[in-house]
């Protein structure tokens, strides 16, 4: 099983107007998504968490159930997990 899941963003356009490179959005998922997708819970991360912080409220007989939710756990940028080029 894989720790983790990249999706590339691409280039972002900040606030500032600077450009961020070929960002990425590490996250990692749980459970099962149902047939009409609507079991879906997104889950971020606090100021410089990670997903495996998340993982504490993950679990059969935790707050967020995979066995009844599909959970995505989102990284914060700037996170170690968080990369650019």
């Amino acid at each position: 099983m894989k720790k983790y899941e990249k999706f590339n963003l691409g280039n972002i356009k900040l606030l500032s107007g600077k450009i961020l490179n070929s960002a990425q959005l590490i996250y990692k998922t749980y459970g099962k998504l149902n047939k009409d997708r609507s079991n879906v819970i997104i889950l971020p991360t606090f100021y410089t968490g990670s997903h495996i912080r998340n993982e504490g409220f993950i679990g059969k007989n935790r707050a967020i159930n995979p066995n009844k939710y599909f959970i995505v756990s989102i990284n914060m940028f700037g996170k170690v997990f968080f990369l650019t080029n």
